[in-house]
């Protein structure tokens, strides 16, 4: 019976917060959108015309050392495959298969 007693108590409890965690539930979903309407309208206050700050011209910087380096990379490339194609006047030897290898040898 002391096992009963601790389940209807615990039960109670339960019970008793509900209305409680549902109005700190919804009083917290106000206050989210309370913040959400405020950090809308401080947004729309921003200058769109401002000069670029230090963190803009790095970023700049950033995407133009990133361009040259994607077109180095994609010269290097064309270079690399350039060099790995015959040449039209080179003999190219055909590798001799199993069967050419052993009628030469013997």
């Amino acid at each position: 019976m002391i096992y009963a007693d601790a389940t209807d108590d615990l039960n109670s409890v339960i019970d008793g917060a509900g209305p409680i965690a549902g109005l700190f539930f919804l009083l917290l979903g106000i206050a989210i959108f309370v913040i959400w309407k405020s950090m809308n309208r401080q947004l729309k206050k921003i200058d769109p015309n401002l000069p670029p700050g230090r963190a803009d011209r790095r970023r700049m910087a950033d995407e133009h050392y990133t361009e040259e380096a994607e077109a180095r990379g994609a010269a290097q490339a064309a270079e690399a495959a350039a060099a790995e194609t015959p040449k039209a006047g080179s003999a190219d030897v055909a590798p001799k298969s199993s069967e050419e290898s052993t009628s030469a040898d013997g």
